[in-house]
């Protein structure tokens, strides 16, 4: 079986896993949405019940869906570069000109200055965190935010995988009802996937790609404040988050230790802190397209987050510019035992050694 890829329907625990709390445990109001760019759409919609000035300062290093959100909310624009360990370099001038903050992490790890944070809310600017990266961080939000949004589907198997909250009252606005049809599309292609992780059937693989892949476009035309399914929430709930806690850790270990040193292929972060809980192995590299090549003719299929919205002209922004163009991502989830990672770290060496 390939080391990556979507993931499937898991098995759940009887017990609830307290993911609520963990991600804001003095929130005013929760809603569960059909996907995370549902959710930021939906904080953003009832933000601008009292927001006049609609100018936001985003991450120039990030997914266009996230961008895309403010870009259908008609709010003006700024972004933030970042550098080469994904740290955000803000601009303290531009606090007096905007009305709305976007922080977030990366592959699990929060990188930004939380001084800035604070000046900015300090200034009645309004403070979002997107914690789809960090979703299973046990260091948890930054407490200077209004609103958090999170997408659950890089982490775990569920069709509906958006989270909403509102730190202090509760939301303005109701979500519209969820698109059966792309639930569907969702549902068949998690089935799928278990099954191929089942039987190891590539035909299989292929076939829940492609709906995966459908219900993806699918959701970039029709995205807005679709509510999630109940049955997806009760995944979300119970499913067992401290075994996919530490199984991620230890895989994510396991590779600093085993992988091969090469200045041409760098982890991005060489370290994992206690209160931090990866979401993939990420590394630069300078050859990015044939380690890539190499990776994928293993069954290491690799991921690369994300190519350059439309809405940045990225030339203004190096340190993004340089992401965009070598960042690379592996698998290390709680699906992969060490095995799974000495397999990864026999194809690192392999290709270091043909070079």
């Amino acid at each position: 079986m390939e080391i990556g890829g979507f993931f499937p329907y898991e098995k759940n625990s009887s017990e609830t896993n307290g993911y609520i709390d963990l991600v804001c445990p003095d929130a005013g109001d929760v809603r569960h949405l059909m996907s995370g760019r549902c959710a930021i759409y939906f904080c953003l919609q009832d933000s601008m019940l009292t927001d006049t000035k609609r100018t936001a300062y985003l991450p120039a290093y990030t997914c266009e869906t996230v961008s895309g959100c403010f870009v259908k909310a008609g709010y003006k624009i700024y972004y933030y570069d970042v550098d080469h360990s994904l740290v955000p370099q803000f601009d303290d001038s531009l606090i007096d000109k905007i009305s709305f903050l976007l922080i977030c992490g990366y592959y699990g790890f929060s990188t930004f200055d939380t001084d800035f944070v604070r000046a900015c809310r300090n200034s009645g600017v309004t403070v979002m965190q997107d914690t789809t990266h960090t979703a299973f961080s046990p260091s948890g939000p930054c407490p200077d935010t209004d609103y958090i949004a999170v997408s659950l589907r890089k982490w775990m198997g569920v069709a509906s995988g958006g989270l909403a909250f509102k730190r202090a009252g509760r939301f303005g606005v109701s979500p519209v009802p969820a698109d059966e049809e792309h639930l569907k599309i969702r549902d068949s292609a998690l089935r799928i996937r278990e099954e191929y992780e089942r039987t190891e059937d590539e035909a299989l693989n292929k076939k829940s790609a492609d709906a995966f892949w459908k219900a993806e476009w699918m959701l970039r035309e029709i995205f807005d404040m679709q509510e999630g399914d109940g049955e997806s929430l009760q995944t979300i709930l119970h499913y067992p988050l401290a075994d996919a806690v530490k199984k991620r850790r230890d895989n994510y270990e396991y590779l600093l230790e085993h992988l091969p040193v090469s200045s041409s292929v760098c982890p991005v972060f060489p370290d994992l802190p206690q209160d931090t809980c990866p979401m993939f192995f990420p590394f630069l590299c300078e050859d990015r397209e044939s380690l890539m090549k190499h990776l994928a003719a293993a069954g290491i299929p690799p991921k690369i987050y994300w190519p350059v919205p439309p809405f940045i002209d990225i030339e203004k922004y190096p340190g993004a510019h340089y992401i965009y163009d070598h960042i690379m991502s592996i698998s290390c989830d709680q699906r992969f035992t060490r095995d799974d990672m000495q397999r990864v770290a026999d194809v690192f060496q392999g290709y270091m050694e043909s070079r």
